[in-house]
C-alpha cells in the first residue's frame, strides 16, 4: 500500500529551492515572532548514548496565508559521521509537514538541503535588517570562518543578496578552504573568494563576519573586529563560544526568539551583557534598527516556525502551486 503522503527528497528540494523565495520566507518567519503569528516551543535535544550524539526535536507552526503551516522538525548531530566508511553528514534531518486542519501527515520532506538554505538566509535577513545599508556599499568585505556545510552555503547566499568585493574563507584545514575558493569562483564566474591563512587575518577589516564551525574554543578576538562590522554567530555550543567574551560586551546582540535564548544562550548571558531583541521586532518596526556606527551580533539559534516557512514553500512548489 502507498504511503498517504509525499515524501520529497533532498535532491527534490535543491531543484525547487531558490534564494530569492528562501530569503523571502526566512524573513517571514523573523517577523512572525513580533507580530504573534509565530507558535513554537524551545528546542527539545535527548543525548544519543556516551559519545556526545544528539537528536533534536524542534516543532512550529506559523500562521501565515502564503507560507503557514504545521511541522515537526527532527534532526541526529553525530560528530564522528564523516569518518565513518563510508562518511556520512554529520546531520541527519526530516521535516514532518502536517495538515493544520486536521492533524494528519501531508508530507515528509528530507531535511538537510532545508536546514542549509534556511539557517544561510536566516543570517543574510538578519545582516540586511541589522546592518542596513552599509551591506550594499562598495568593496564591502565578507569574513566566513569554517568552509563546511554551513560556511559554503553561508559564503553563497552572502554572495548571491550583497555582491560583495571580497569574500574571505577560512577553514583549520587550509585545503578545504581553498577548494571551497576554487568553487565558487568557478559557480559565480568570478575572484572575489579567496582563502585566508589565519582567523585574524580573515576577518581584519570585514565588514560582516559569519562564523559556522563546530569548533569548541574561541576563534574570534574583539580586537581584530572592524567596528561598525555585523557578526553572524551561527548555532551555540553550551561550553566555548567562537567569539571571545569581550566582543559580545562590545556588540549589539540580537537573537532570533526569546524562549530559546533563554534556554540555551545563558552561558552568553553570563558574560555580563543583555540581548537588544529579537531581528523580527527589527523587521516589524517594534524596536530602533542599530546605527551603521553600531558593532552588531546576530546569534542564531534556528527555530520551528522557519521550518514551516519553509516546508510550505517546498510543498508547494513540488504541487506547482507557486
Amino acid at each position: 500500500m502507498p504511503f498517504p503522503y509525499e515524501y520529497i527528497s533532498d535532491e527534490r528540494v535543491k531543484e525547487l529551492l531558490t534564494w530569492e523565495k528562501t530569503f523571502e520566507v526566512c524573513e517571514r518567519a523573523l517577523e512572525s515572532v513580533a507580530t504573534g503569528n509565530a507558535y513554537q516551543s524551545t528546542r527539545a535535544k535527548v543525548q544519543v548514548g556516551p559519545n556526545f550524539n544528539f537528536l533534536f526535536v524542534m516543532p512550529g507552526y506559523l500562521n501565515d496565508p502564503k507560507y503557514g503551516s504545521l511541522i515537526s522538525h527532527v534532526f541526529t548531530k553525530y560528530a564522528g559521521n564523516p569518518k565513518r566508511q563510508p562518511p556520512l553528514p554529520i546531520i541527519h534531518s526530516d521535516i514532518t509537514l502536517f495538515d493544520e486542519k486536521n492533524g494528519v501527515t501531508k508530507a515528509i520532506i528530507a531535511g538537510n538541503e532545508c536546514m542549509e538554505w534556511r539557517t544561510a538566509s536566516v543570517s543574510v535577513m538578519a545582516a540586511k535588517h541589522l546592518h542596513g545599508p552599509n551591506c550594499g556599499k562598495p568593496n564591502r568585505i565578507l569574513a566566513v570562518i569554517g568552509a563546511g556545510t554551513q560556511g559554503r552555503i553561508h559564503a553563497i547566499a552572502f554572495q548571491t543578496f550583497f555582491n560583495f568585493a571580497e569574500v574571505r574563507i577560512w577553514n583549520r584545514t587550509k585545503s578545504r578552504a581553498e577548494n571551497v575558493v576554487k568553487e565558487l569562483n568557478k559557480a559565480f564566474n568570478k575572484t572575489v573568494f579567496v582563502a585566508a591563512n589565519s582567523v585574524q587575518e580573515c576577518v581584519h577589516d570585514a565588514d560582516i563576519i559569519v562564523t559556522a564551525t563546530n569548533a569548541d574554543e574561541i576563534l574570534v578576538k574583539y580586537p581584530w573586529i572592524k567596528k561598525g562590522a555585523h557578526i553572524n554567530s551561527i548555532g551555540v555550543n553550551p561550553i566555548n563560544t567562537e567569539l571571545d567574551a569581550d566582543t559580545y560586551r562590545a556588540c549589539k546582540i540580537y537573537i532570533d526568539y526569546n524562549e530559546g535564548a533563554e534556554v540555551e544562550l545563558k552561558h552568553i548571558k553570563a558574560f555580563g551583557v543583555k540581548f537588544e531583541g529579537q531581528v523580527g521586532e527589527v523587521i516589524a518596526k517594534k524596536i530602533p534598527e542599530p546605527s551603521t556606527t553600531d558593532t552588531t551580533i546576530f546569534q542564531s539559534l534556528g527555530m520551528g516556525v522557519e521550518d514551516s516557512a519553509m516546508g510550505r514553500l517546498i510543498y508547494d512548489l513540488h504541487k506547482g502551486k507557486k
